[in-house]
């Protein structure tokens, strides 16, 4: 059982990052590089801390080069991601009475996709580099409180018995974006606004399908490593 759904995690996270490593290369890749080039435009002062006694300026932080370094970080992350949420699927598929399948788990990936990227995204969408943004560890305690929400929430309106339990369920949800994201007063940045809404909109995009091949990918390995075992 165990190395079924090892197995299982590992060849479907795996196959979902390569797919979507190549369409971030051709979607939010390019829309990234173009926001750097206007990053690297903005003022050496600006862009320096400076406190008292301290004039030496801030170091850029390290990036990987363009082209082949850059899609191999991506690859490793994207792997690193998929497989870890393909395991926590299909952990999640087995708790289930009814059979697992590719529909299945189809329907788990697009309850993954709306607990970890769209309820965040409705109170911090994805942002490119050169966006002043909330201090990160706000936004980090926003984000994991909201996912936490969501989870909970989405399970009692799915699972719930009776109607408090799933009216509970939308209360634990909207909860987080009740209260509001972390967001600065002001944004000032040469970042055109058309590209920061074209990245949002580019990565939630992606992710969707992400999400939807994890769980694609997690129901049909699952299901075949069970008919591998049941026929030996």
């Amino acid at each position: 059982m165990l190395y079924r759904i090892l197995a299982s995690a590992v060849a479907a996270g795996m196959l979902a990052a390569v797919l979507i490593s190549f369409v971030q290369e051709v979607t939010t890749t390019p829309l990234i590089l173009k926001a750097e080039t206007y990053e690297s435009l903005t003022p050496a002062h600006d862009r320096q801390k400076h406190t008292a006694g301290d004039v030496e300026p801030e170091q850029e932080p390290w990036t990987p080069e363009d082209g082949f370094e850059r899609f191999m970080y991506t690859l490793s992350a994207n792997a690193v991601t998929g497989v870890g949420f393909a395991l926590l699927l299909i952990v999640g598929l087995t708790f289930q009475k009814s059979n697992v399948d590719a529909m299945r788990g189809l329907l788990w990936g697009i309850a993954g996709f709306s607990v970890f990227t769209l309820a965040p995204a409705l109170g911090l969408p994805p942002e490119v580099p050169g966006v002043p943004a909330a201090d990160l560890p706000s936004r980090q305690s926003w984000w994991l409180i909201t996912v936490l929400s969501a989870a909970i929430g989405l399970g009692c309106m799915v699972f719930g018995k009776t109607s408090a339990i799933k009216v509970l369920g939308l209360i634990i949800l909207a909860a987080p974006h009740i209260w509001g994201a972390p967001h600065i007063g002001e944004i000032k940045s040469i970042v055109p606004p058309d590209l920061s809404a074209r990245f949002a909109a580019s990565t939630i995009t992606v992710n969707a399908l992400f999400w939807a091949m994890i769980g694609l990918f997690s129901g049909v390995f699952y299901c075949r490593l069970g008919k591998g075992k049941h026929a030996a």
